[in-house]
């Protein structure tokens, strides 16, 4: 396997040209290999631009730097526009698990089991290294965290209130799964209308890979997530199913991000993801925005999101 050697700055924009790449402003250029890292712009945003006919790695003819800039400053803005509505929704499920479990199972001595599913080897298994996971949360915040060390000093016991701020969103979505179906139930109708347990523990599971992404800096916009969607009403109506079997690309956080927020957020939302989609379209000049678009799994109409209602 060949050695990947350090190239100077120089260097790199010159590979770039060999491949194909044209640099209108190497200042420009320069200053955003220095910011960026060649490996995290190339490599994450070349494919788009590769010309498949080429046996060796060549870009398509036309290919400017600043269309793979473009690109990879599209990625960026959108892992932060998903973000802040991510955490939206991670707020509010926090908040409403906190509050139904607490009134039901009490402020204290409530991550035992029976307060849990363990009706089969799975179930006792998954709640087994959840209270783990809590308890081991606990255990390493108690000096770190006012609020953990004033409960376990002065009140020796920490509501659940208290601790779901030092929970993740990965935990908050198995401690959700994990729970009995009536306290699923309550929670569930709780946070939007017609969310069913099942459908609210699948987004929830999802969500929590894209938000890993989104906090990591990694890429978004054609990333694939491990974890599918279940079918829905959303992807009835636009068809997905007929013409895309991955319900776990964007398209998929989208209709999760439809599904969950409230109106007025989710609106917000996609205006500024138009917004942002509108942008890119004016700066490539290559390849056109379809590509860009299938590699996020949008239908062609995918506009008309606010004809679908649950």
């Amino acid at each position: 396997m060949e050695e990947k050697n350090f190239s100077s700055i120089r260097t790199q924009i010159g590979i770039l040209r060999g491949r194909g790449v044209i640099i209108k402003n190497r200042r420009f250029a320069k200053k955003v290999l220095l910011d960026t890292n060649y490996y995290n712009l190339i490599n994450g945003y070349k494919n788009l631009f590769l010309d498949t006919n080429s046996s060796a790695e060549h870009f398509l003819h036309g290919t400017c730097f600043e269309e793979l800039y473009a690109l990879s400053e599209f990625d960026r803005k959108l892992r932060i526009l998903t973000l802040e509505y991510i955490l939206i929704i991670e707020k509010s499920i926090k908040t409403k698990t906190a509050y139904c479990f607490s009134k039901k199972h009490g402020h204290k001595d409530y991550l035992c089991y029976k307060n849990f599913e363990c009706n089969n080897a799975t179930a006792f298994k998954q709640t087994t290294s959840l209270l783990k996971s809590l308890y081991g949360k606990i255990y390493s915040n108690i000096d770190k965290e006012d609020s953990i060390s004033h409960y376990v000093h002065d009140k020796k016991y920490i509501p659940l209130w208290v601790l779901v701020n030092t929970m993740s969103f990965a935990d908050t979505s198995k401690f959700f799964s994990n729970l009995k179906q009536k306290d699923q139930n309550e929670i569930a109708k709780r946070v939007k209308y017609g969310v069913r347990p099942q459908e609210l523990a699948n987004y929830l599971f999802f969500l929590s890979s894209i938000r890993n992404r989104c906090a990591h800096d990694e890429l978004l916009y054609n990333y694939l997530s491990y974890t599918h969607l279940y079918n829905n009403c959303y992807f009835n109506y636009f068809r997905y199913n007929c013409i895309n079997s991955n319900r776990n690309n964007y398209f998929s956080v989208m209709v999760t991000l439809k599904a969950l927020l409230p109106k007025k957020d989710y609106t917000c939302f996609f205006d500024a993801f138009s917004c942002l989609y509108e942008h890119l379209a004016k700066q490539l000049h290559t390849i056109p925005l379809s590509k860009v678009r299938n590699c996020m799994g949008l239908p062609q109409n995918w506009r008309r999101r606010h004809k679908v209602s649950r």
